[in-house]
């Protein structure tokens, strides 16, 4: 394990079981090719994948760079190592399609290649080829049984990493493949060592794990906003409700801006920190934590995000 990647590891917070596991691999892997990473979002699964992607890829022993690290770590670091691939949820229905795992048509090289098309040939320069499927529990049926034939019969060079944070929804045909590490939080005092200034809000909302919290201390003013407006909401009547959507509709535009992401990613961002707040909240009635959750679902299905927030506050409203 190079320095580089050691400092990174140390840098994150909990995982001890994890980290243990890094370490081992970077002196003999083993003969794993499969390795499935679960935990609650945040926890630092997607750091982790990075830090064992490195290490596969990495040709220790052999050509190396005027400042010690070897082409393959330097391209990765670049992030252009053709050895190294993606795969992501795609969409509005954010679901990973069979399309990115097989597709055999001849002249469909458009990015991202299919899996096993990456797959096929060896490695250009590292020492293997490195696949992380992200939020692997979203591929749908095709998917995860076109994935089963890599998992069944993996090339020598070849190496997958799955991360997920709802384990329970793969199938165990994937489970029973893969190699599964826990990415456990943190506990409060560790989490606070590495967050000294976090407020009391932030360690609410944060659900204890680094990465929500990371988000959360470098987004201040923005969820500042938001738990002003769920503070205030109770003292609403039933009348503001049309108002009162329109103000979390901006709140959500805001959460958009701050992030990048699509304008339904960051509506579910939103209703996500919503419903965490409330259901930790003295006096506010059980109802509206599940009325949440069933508007962060309809969000993510398509539904109009007009109509399902002045659904959403209105009910809430009639509640008091």
């Amino acid at each position: 394990m190079s320095n580089s990647t050691g400092f990174k590891l140390d840098q994150l917070v909990g995982l001890a079981r994890a980290k243990h596991l890094v370490r081992r691999l970077a002196i003999q892997d083993r003969g794993i090719h499969a390795i499935l990473l679960y935990g609650a979002r945040g926890t630092g699964k997607t750091e982790l994948a990075k830090l064992i992607t490195e290490l596969w890829l990495c040709n220790s022993i052999s050509e190396e760079g005027a400042d010690g690290i070897c082409k393959a770590c330097l391209s990765f670091g670049r992030g252009n190592n053709p050895d190294a691939l993606d795969l992501v949820p795609l969409g509005k229905s954010g679901i990973i399609t069979v399309k990115s795992i097989t597709n055999d048509k001849p002249l469909d090289d458009d990015p991202p290649v299919p899996l096993l098309k990456f797959f096929r040939t060896p490695p250009v320069y590292s020492r293997h080829k490195v696949a992380i499927i992200h939020e692997a529990h979203r591929m749908n049926h095709a998917a995860s049984n076109a994935l089963l034939k890599t998992l069944e019969e993996p090339h020598p060079h070849a190496k997958l990493i799955l991360t997920t944070y709802s384990v329970s929804s793969l199938p165990d045909t994937i489970l029973s493949r893969c190699l599964a590490v826990a990415c456990e939080s943190p506990d409060e005092k560790a989490l606070l060592q590495a967050f000294p200034l976090a407020t009391p809000d932030e360690i609410r909302l944060s659900e204890g794990t680094p990465g929500r919290m990371k988000t959360l201390t470098e987004s201040r003013d923005l969820y500042s906003n938001l738990l002003k407006f769920a503070r205030s909401l109770p003292t609403r009547n039933r009348g503001e409700a049309l108002v009162v959507a329109e103000e979390f509709a901006e709140i959500a535009d805001a959460f958009k801006a701050r992030s990048g992401s699509n304008a339904r990613a960051a509506q579910a961002e939103a209703l996500d920190a919503l419903a965490t707040f409330y259901a930790r909240e003295p006096g506010i009635p059980p109802r509206w934590t599940h009325l949440i959750i069933e508007a962060h679902r309809r969000i993510l299905g398509n539904g109009g995000p007009n109509i399902v927030f002045d659904a959403l506050f209105t009910s809430m409203l009639i509640t008091l």
